[in-house]
């Protein structure tokens, strides 16, 4: 497939070598600082950072296009901005509505495509580069994370994370207000917490399955702390260059095309903070895992949200000592 292959088809491609390709794959739960430091790594040169293309929460790009039934996340217009912004970018060379609409057009008449049928296509189209994807959404369910594993085997996995307490508190005000859940608002602490937990873990019980080669796992405030320090060790790890000028094109995530809001008919495609403020900031690194006061949250589920950050590099010094 090529940038010309834009033509409507609602014939699926034929058969694909799942060994092809092997993109990169940023794994995190959302509100990780993973959007910065996506688009930082996505700046290298020999990689091409894509926005938040949330493929493969669905088998089939029909999926993509609707609601499941009783639905109360956001629309798929929403959902697919990255998507198509994307596509357009990539298709037509500009993310404006015209473009866009070229774009979602394109997806419609692909509805009977496999998800992973997109991707490779949108693989095809930055070749020779690698292509680079973060969407929280691949790794919300386990059989999200196996069908991403399925369609590429050859796949490597950076695995993002961050201190529980200012991910709840970034959690609580994007969502409090959502109305996506059933949870009172008191309770609403204790909940994301334990989305920090269970999400994590799955996260490790996956790339511990993994041969170590394929996987890495950083903290997000190392690299937005100390990136001329990670970022070389990233990019080693990648087998890609880790010279200065490589370096500081990786320090410029606002240089990305999807570095915006995008038109006004594919808003979004990742978090919004970052596509209004998009160049990367220095973070607070907390040296204990205490939770606020006024927090309510079980005292087991802290005390296992202690035991499992230890064991990705988080520790712990009590208020007392």
């Amino acid at each position: 497939m090529s940038a010309s292959d834009t033509s409507p088809s609602s014939v699926p491609p034929p058969g694909r070598d799942p060994a092809w390709y092997r993109p990169v794959f940023v794994l995190a739960p959302a509100r990780s600082n993973s959007s910065v430091v996506a688009a930082m790594i996505g700046m290298h040169p020999e990689l091409y950072g894509f926005p938040e293309l949330a493929l493969f929460r669905n088998e089939r790009v029909a999926q993509l296009l609707t609601n499941p039934p009783a639905f109360r996340g956001l629309p798929p217009r929403a959902r697919n901005a990255g998507l198509v912004r994307a596509l357009a970018h990539l298709h037509d060379g500009r993310q404006d509505e015209e473009s866009v609409q070229r774009s979602t057009a394109w997806l419609a008449d692909r509805s009977e495509w496999p998800t992973a049928a997109v991707f490779d296509h949108l693989l095809a189209l930055v070749a020779p580069l690698v292509g680079l994807e973060k969407s929280p959404e691949d790794s919300n369910r386990e059989d999200y994370l196996e069908r991403v594993e399925r369609h590429y085997p050859r796949a490597r996995y950076l695995h993002i994370t961050r201190h529980p307490t200012p991910t709840v508190e970034s959690m609580y005000a994007a969502w409090s207000s959502a109305g996506f859940w059933d949870v009172p608002d008191e309770l609403f602490r204790l909940h994301l917490l334990g989305t920090w937990l269970f999400h994590h873990a799955r996260l490790k019980r996956f790339t511990d399955g993994l041969p170590p080669d394929r996987w890495m796992r950083v903290r997000s405030e190392d690299i937005l702390n100390r990136p001329r320090e990670v970022l070389p060790c990233i990019s080693q790890w990648l087998g890609i260059d880790s010279g200065e000028t490589a370096i500081e094109a990786m320090l410029h995530p606002e240089r990305s095309p999807f570095a915006r809001l995008g038109p006004a008919n594919a808003r979004g495609g990742n978090d919004p903070g970052f596509l209004k403020a998009p160049a990367p900031r220095a973070t607070a690194l907390l040296d204990t895992l205490d939770l606020p006061e006024d927090w309510v949250v079980d005292p087991w589920l802290h005390v296992a949200v202690v035991e499992f950050a230890a064991t990705i590099g988080y520790r712990h010094k009590t208020s007392a000592s």
